[in-house]
């Protein structure tokens, strides 16, 4: 008779927090993707604004990255990376030129401005994090077609709220 091991599934989540802290990092340059995204952005483009409430500690940052497809999103390499600073109870993220079609986004609230999200001995995030659609999986972080979500106007706003 097999064992099956099992795999604390927050460690699935802490993962995923890690590669969107290492994958946002590498989208800083805002410049070259705007300028790559304008050269292939179809004629109808849209904006995505995140309306983000409900910071139980009005510091640190929001660090976010939105993903097209189910690729980027598996292999945490975000079309763009935002990093906002928190200085209230809101905070809005934009993300300009993006095509009409499916998007994903994960976020979560860097109290400390570490760059990381922060976890306790057991590995539970003590930083509040967020999928889109407010998917969450319980085993580990939620699959692409749980937090995937069409744009397919101009303009669409989400509002959060962490607590």
């Amino acid at each position: 008779m097999s064992r099956t091991r099992r795999t604390n599934p927050l460690i699935y989540v802490f993962a995923s927090a890690a590669l969107l802290v290492s994958s946002i990092a590498t989208t800083n340059d805002e410049s070259d993707f705007m300028t790559a995204q304008a050269a292939t952005a179809s004629p109808s483009s849209a904006t995505l604004t995140l309306n983000i409430s409900g910071f139980e500690d009005q510091q640190g940052q929001v660090m976010a990255a939105l993903f097209s497809s189910e690729d980027s999103y598996k292999n945490e390499s975000p079309l763009q990376g935002k990093v906002v600073k928190v200085a209230g109870n809101f905070v809005d993220i934009e993300f300009r030129k993006l095509r009409l079609g499916d998007y994903a986004f994960k976020l979560f609230h860097d109290v400390n401005n570490n760059g990381e999200l922060d976890v306790d001995i057991l590995g539970i995030p003590s930083e509040t994090y967020y999928f889109s659609n407010n998917a969450s999986d319980p085993f580990s972080a939620p699959e692409w077609e749980e937090a995937r979500f069409s744009i397919e106007s101009g303009r669409v706003t989400k509002s959060i709220s962490l607590n």
